[in-house]
């Protein structure tokens, strides 16, 4: 099918073929909707359509409307910064119009852009006019007008041309808005706290005060390099350290060591970078040249065979009491961890340099605190900012821009800037961070005005410290300190302009937030709060100027917004508090999510409340944080002011209870509740059917769905908080069936993209903030999702660029795997992560399984992409997978492959592995094990999406209804039975230590609305342009109700059955076609007879199911026996 798009001159997004031999699938194809409000629309659009430019013909009364117009696959965007974003609209047709039986379709359309909306009414689009563009698409149309500045506000309509060649009324105008594009439309410069902003060194504890001309430092342990753990290409152990200073508490302020002379036993000397001098020239610092010393490169971490010796020569005998060696603490490896720092070290002094030297001092490999990596010391809270400015006239618009190494949380006048929160969304902040603009005209009022800005430690800096040495941590990340940019740009009406930029005027403090890790919890104390500092009028008399900073790496890059943001999205009331023991009070919200528990508390001042999160309780009925990581916790210290509410800012947690300690009395329900947090992607789908069994295994996946939905795909909320690409690969339909995520998808593809290695490997997670090792960071099942995920969002949303933009990684990818194959078949990975089956798959299986799909989804991709060379070269790499899998496996007389289980036939199959005369005998084979096993699927979570597709494609949809249904174990419904109120990393749930709350194994969603529900998209189909519904009516079922929202619009498919009678619905959107498969069964099979609507075109009919053509609208078909 080739894309019917004609472009205007100036567009630069190339044409191509939409699909060029697509998977035959039908089932499991990832579909989508359109984002909702997410709070970032500007006001005053015209609340009607404006009138038709002269000369257009009127609209008929069948012509379709556009409505739902979206830039970058977002509703109204503000602060983008893609230079040509796409354009998106759904057509709809007039209220209470008949079903037609030719589909409605448009035949053409016209985009105009301009910088107001009153543009529109004198017909003078100042951007872009399109003219008529013959073509059917209504989605990823590339805008193609002149560039829109930074700080631009771009309004735009649509109108079409439906088949009887009437013109429509214009669309309402929607907008999207540019932020600031390039680097020199920021006058605002980074920015922090001096105290935050204090090099981190390691103290070497003395004896005693030593009196000594020479100090020599003998390094013999190294602390890791920066390279992965397993990279025995760049595993190179060296020492490196930007200073060493020697300090007198007598005299404050003094490095006795300043300008001394260095001798070192091994230096690699770099001149004007590397060398001992170096060491003592007063610059902590390692970012930029002169960076400090580094050793020759060793062949281990433990040099205790040959140490490292550095001597200082003070230049006279002085009396000093410190010793501190500052490592590369601000120049972290990729991963925020420090590198090649001195592990163990021992100072010794002496006044002659040939000795004898006196040992003095010893700092041991394990001796607390670590480099920053893991353990520091830190300020005794984190930032806070703010900065007073004047308003001088009438507000025409008022923009912040802004971002933080951390989390920032913005307030202008004392409110809440936006309802954004923990933002900037996790990225590799070493390549790109983005910036939030939030529109705060209506915050700013004439005269005085303050911007305030508290800044979180976030997922930028995971550690611990000497007061909080146990708080649980999975990855520790210091990449720095928290730091801050902002930039207030205020336009008055007459074209003034005012700008308020982060530099060293703004004024900054310590906050009441005292501790904050990522994973173990944040502490808070409301003694220290000072009200009104973010008002004007505040006392900030002791607070000190700002310190100058660099960016957080020095090649961060800020973007704009590319997803929507994390927000409130429900509120859980508590439903029970109990009391296990004297003082300790257990909150229980009734289901497991993910976000913050707020609490409501009185008490004297200094009371200390402590709140530990939780999924489940122990026997005792405390909180049992055995499958989230443990210790983690919130503290609150009271200022006794009265009543006192709290929720954490700048963590949040997966728990269902919380327990509390520390409050003077019980709390009531009233008090306590969950403040739900995820991406603010908008609903795409709804299920639901007449079994409570299946309503509540949809239940249970939607919400650990949500739960990871934060700025990156999580695999729980808890334990891990990392964006495992397992089940972005892997199970992705679970989330696109429910929710639109078309501009968040661009954004996981953009993360894994960054997280590529230069020799083309994609790890397990992305970004990757936490550095795996062997099978946990190599498996062709996670990093395959660079192909999978455009290839899935292209199917689902039309989205050609981000195909197109990922293809070189792609390729990159797959010469990678290649690389490590042996014969054609690749080893190695996790397997079939999960499983619970007796009978193992080999893990060779599991990855030439992954190899084999990315080959030939990668030979698909290159056909639409038009590179015929690259489509007929990955399909002969397929083949020959095929043909090497087949010899090493298949068991042609038994029907089966390797071991016989059922994640390796059902792989097989999925895959195209089985020869065609063998296929029905695998599925056979399958089926058997299924029912042998009381219709139970074992498979983890690489075969089960296999063994789903596999059964649906076959029209098994019975074999799934059976493993549906069941409520023993291994099944969803045991997971229901046995209390799981979201679904669980394991098929265990509640009697297991793993996590409650990961949507891995989450692939049955999709079959709510795809299986049952039927809604699914041709095989060559894209975007859903070309529908089919086929609802499968199974088991004891009465009634489906399903809806999804497709790029198209949204597609209805119910359901239900009385007796031996079915009467079934279907809503089918404009400019979509659509077929449409009645059962038979459930009415007597070939004895049925079916009422059909006038203008449906019966195709074909069997046994099985009667098969129409329908066209647009709503269409009602029953059948009933003879």
């Amino acid at each position: 099918m080739e894309r019917n798009i004609m472009k205007s001159h100036d567009s630069d997004a190339p044409d191509a073929p939409r699909d060029a031999g697509a998977s035959r699938r039908q089932f499991l194809v990832l579909g989508g909707g359109t984002l909702g409000a997410l709070g970032l629309s500007a006001t005053g659009l015209p609340s009607a359509s404006a009138a038709p430019a002269k000369g257009t013909p009127a609209a008929s009364s069948r012509t379709v409307t556009p409505r739902g117009l979206r830039a970058a696959a977002m509703t109204d965007p503000v602060g983008i910064d893609v230079p040509r974003p796409t354009l998106s609209w759904e057509l709809a047709l007039p209220a209470g119009a008949a079903p037609v039986a030719e589909p409605v379709r448009q035949k053409a359309y016209q985009i105009q852009v301009a910088t107001s909306s009153q543009a529109f009414d004198h017909g003078r689009p100042d951007l872009w006019d399109s003219g008529r563009v013959t073509g059917a698409d209504t989605f990823a149309i590339p805008y193609g007008g002149k560039p829109v500045p930074a700080r631009t506000r771009a309004y735009w309509r649509v109108r079409v041309w439906d088949e009887h060649a009437g013109a429509s009324a214009w669309s309402t105008p929607a907008l999207w808005e540019t932020g600031l594009l390039d680097a020199e439309d920021w006058t605002a410069r980074w920015i922090g706290n001096s105290q935050w902003e204090q090099p981190y060194g390691i103290t070497a504890p003395l004896t005693a005060p030593q009196t000594a001309r020479y100090v020599q430092i003998t390094v013999s342990d190294l602390g890791r390099p920066a390279s992965a753990l397993d990279d025995t290409v760049n595993w190179k152990p060296q020492l490196q350290i930007s200073e060493i200073t020697v300090l007198d508490s007598a005299r404050p302020g003094v490095d006795l060591a300043r300008g001394a002379a260095v001798t070192a036993n091994d230096s690699l000397t770099v001149p004007g970078q590397w060398a001992p001098e170096y060491l003592t020239d007063g610059k902590l610092t390692s970012r930029e040249a002169p960076y400090g010393y580094q050793s020759t490169v060793r062949g281990d971490t433990d040099i205790s065979d040959d140490p490292v010796t550095l001597t200082l020569d003070l230049g006279a005998s002085v009396s000093f009491d410190s010793v501190v060696v500052y490592q590369r603490w601000d120049a972290p490896s990729q991963w925020g961890m420090t590198p090649d720092y001195p592990r163990s070290l021992t100072v010794s002094v002496a006044d002659d340099p040939a000795g004898p030297f006196t040992l003095a001092g010893t700092v041991k490999k394990d001796d607390k605190p670590y480099p920053p990596s893991s353990m520091h010391q830190a300020p005794a809270a984190l930032p806070l900012f703010a900065k007073d400015f004047s308003v001088e006239g009438a507000v025409d618009r008022a923009r912040l821009y802004i971002s933080a190494a951390g989390i920032h949380a913005a307030s202008v006048n004392g409110r809440a800037a936006t309802s954004a929160v923990l933002e900037p969304p996790n990225t590799n902040a070493l390549v790109e961070i983005p910036y939030a603009t939030y529109d705060v005209t209506d915050l700013l009022h004439t005269g005085a005005n303050t911007v305030g800005v508290e800044i979180g430690n976030g997922i930028w800096d995971i550690f611990n410290t000497l007061d909080n040495p146990s708080r649980y941590i999975k990855a520790t990340a210091a990449f720095g300190p928290p730091r801050l940019i902002a930039q207030l740009e205020i336009r008055y009406k007459g074209g003034r302009t005012q700008t308020v930029a982060t530099d060293s005027s703004w004024l900054t403090t310590l906050g009441p937030t005292t501790f904050s890790n990522w994973y173990g919890g944040e502490d808070f104390d409301a003694r220290r709060v000072q009200h009104g500092w973010d008002r004007p009028g505040a006392d900030r008399g002791s607070w000190d100027k700002a310190s100058a900073a660099g960016p957080p790496a020095p090649g961060t890059a800020l973007v704009g917004r590319t997803a929507p943001p994390v927000q409130i999205v429900d509120v859980h009331p508590a439903v029970a508090v109990t009391s296990p023991s004297d003082g300790v009070y257990v909150i229980d919200f009734g289901v497991n999510s993910a976000g913050w528990q707020q609490l409501r508390m009185r008490g004297p001042a200094g009371t200390t409340v402590k709140m530990l999160p939780g999924e489940k309780l122990t026997a005792a009925g405390a909180v049992d944080q055995s499958t989230t990581g443990t210790p983690i916790y919130d503290s609150y210290v009271m200022a006794g002011t009265g009543e006192e509410i709290w929720q954490p800012r700048f963590v949040y947690h997966g728990f269902r209870y919380v327990e509390v300690q520390g409050l003077p009395a019980a709390p009531a329900l009233a008090d306590a509740k969950t403040l739900v947090l995820r991406t603010a992607n908008a609903a795409a789908g709804s299920f639901t059917s007449s079994d409570t069994l299946l309503n509540s295994i949809h239940t249970i996946i939607d919400r650990s769905v949500q739960s990871n939905m934060y700025s990156v795909f999580t695999d729980c909320p808890h334990r891990e908080k990392l964006g495992w690409l397992d089940q972005t690969g892997l199970a992705l339909g679970a989330a696109t069936r429910t929710y639109d995520i078309e501009a968040y998808g661009r954004k996981l593809v953009r993360d894994m993209v960054q997280a590529q290695a230069a020799d083309g490997m994609v790890p397990t997670t992305a970004p990757e903030i936490a550095l795996f090792a062997g099978a946990y960071r190599y498996d062709a099942n996670w990093g395959g999702s660079v192909v999978l995920v455009p290839w899935a969002l292209y199917r689902a949303y039309g989205d050609l660029p981000t195909l197109r933009s990922t293809y070189p990684a792609m390729k990159r990818y797959l010469a990678y795997l290649t690389g490590l194959t042996t014969g054609n078949l690749l080893d190695g990975g996790l397997g079939d992560w999960e499983t619970v089956e007796t009978t193992t798959t080999p893990t060779m299986l599991v990855q030439s399984y992954a190899y084999r799909r990315l080959a030939g989804t990668l030979a698909t991709i290159a056909g639409v992409l038009g590179e015929k060379a690259d489509a007929r070269r990955y399909q002969a790499l397929a083949d020959a997978i095929t043909t090497a899998f087949n010899a090493a496996y298949f068991n042609a007389s038994g029907a089966t492959y390797a071991t016989g289980s059922q994640t390796a036939n059902a792989l097989a199959l999925d895959a195209g592995f089985v020869p065609a005369a063998h296929r029905d005998a695998v599925l056979s084979t399958l089926i058997a094990s299924v029912r042998a096993a009381g219709n139970h699927l074992g498979t983890g979570e690489v075969g089960l999406p296999a063994a789903l597709r596999v059964l649906a494609d076959a029209g098994r949809h019975d074999v799934i209804w059976d493993i549906a249904s069941q409520t023993t174990y291994p099944s969803y419904g045991h997971m229901v039975a046995t209390g799981s109120t979201s679904l669980a990393e394991s098929w265990g749930g509640m009697g297991t230590s793993s996590s409650q709350n990961h949507w891995m194994l989450g692939a049955l969603e999709e079959w709510f609305t795809a299986g049952l529900g039927g809604i699914t998209q041709t095989p060559g189909s894209v975007a859903f342009g070309d529908l089919s519904i086929a609802p499968a009516v199974v088991g004891d079922l009465t009634s489906v109700d399903s809806t999804y929202r497709t790029p198209q619009g949204t597609v209805g498919s119910s359901w239900k059955r009385s007796g031996t009678s079915l009467a079934l619905t279907a809503s089918v959107p404009p400019n979509t076609t659509a077929t449409l498969s009645v059962p038979l069964a459930p009415a007597g099979g070939s004895h049925a007879e079916v009422t059909a609507p006038a203008g449906a075109a019966l195709l074909r009919r069997d046994t099985a199911t009667a098969v129409y053509r329908i066209g647009t609208g709503t269409w009602r078909f029953t059948a009933r026996p003879r």
